[in-house]
């Protein structure tokens, strides 16, 4: 499994505070990430995960934590500036090399880390055609990430 270089660690305050602010709970093991890294970078670089409808990995950039004093990398900022182009229940968790976002999806018809292409990999004429499944969880999708020499 890759590992990952955090932020430090979210507060349970901070932690309760950003569900209030996006009106949903988030999943039990994103909450622990936060908890215990608070967002981060992977500790090898170019970790990529894999885009099984557009075939192809994607190379991970950075995964957004709470409170942090780098406003590019707070959670509630990226929630903030694009809640009216989310889904339901959907908050950007973090990007890609390309600035492809990192979504987490937790309401009836969509669970799980979704990766939403803002054109690199596909046409970006239609937002919602270039949300794609990653992973059924966040612990899968950290579980599911490559460095460089597994490729």
């Amino acid at each position: 499994m890759v590992n990952i270089t955090g932020y430090g660690k979210a507060t349970q305050k901070a932690v309760n505070n950003f569900e209030e602010f996006v009106g949903f709970e988030i999943p039990a093991d994103y909450k622990q990430f936060l908890l215990k890294h608070n967002g981060g970078i992977t500790a090898v670089q170019n970790s990529k995960f894999y885009v099984d409808a557009l075939d192809t990995l994607v190379c991970l950039n950075v995964l957004y934590g709470l409170d942090l004093q780098d406003k590019e990398l707070d959670l509630q900022k990226w929630h903030e500036e694009n809640r009216e182009d989310l889904h339901k229940n959907c908050i950007i968790i973090g990007n890609d090399t390309c600035a492809g976002k990192i979504l987490l999806i937790n309401n009836e018809e969509e669970k799980g880390v979704y990766f939403w292409d803002q054109g690199w990999y596909s046409d970006p004429s239609g937002q919602d055609e270039n949300i794609y499944k990653v992973a059924e969880s966040f612990q899968s999708f950290i579980e599911g990430l490559k460095i460089p020499e597994e490729i």
